[in-house]
């Protein structure tokens, strides 16, 4: 009835998960779940899905000014803002009239913002 202490001792190493043929199977669903976030996040990035969109807040430029200083024209319900944005706090520097033109922006464009 009661096991001797060697018999209890191959009983545990056999129903352990880490022997022979589990650690195969361990480390190929690790690969599996790897693959996967990968594969999620170049998905992500390909199609640069955002996941809280707001359609009355656009970035219509950016422009770096050093390694974590930007200048960013934004336009947030029709205003068009230039901010000024660093590692330690963003600032509004100017609200900017409806008529500035960016380069890359047709005046008559039906999808231009403000328009």
């Amino acid at each position: 009835m009661l096991l001797s202490p060697v018999a209890a001792a191959q009983k545990t190493e056999a129903e352990s998960p880490l022997a022979g043929t589990d650690i195969g199977a361990m480390l190929l669903a690790l690969i599996v779940v790897l693959a996967v976030i990968i594969g999620l996040a170049a998905v992500v990035k390909r199609f640069n899905l955002k996941l809280q969109a707001n359609p009355d807040m656009k970035v219509i430029s950016a422009m770096s000014l050093g390694t974590k200083e930007r200048l960013i024209i934004v336009d947030v319900a029709g205003t068009k803002l230039l901010l000024g944005v660093t590692s330690e706090r963003i600032e509004c520097l100017r609200e900017l009239p409806d008529t500035v033109e960016l380069k890359g922006q047709r005046k008559n464009d039906p999808s231009a913002p403000g328009s």
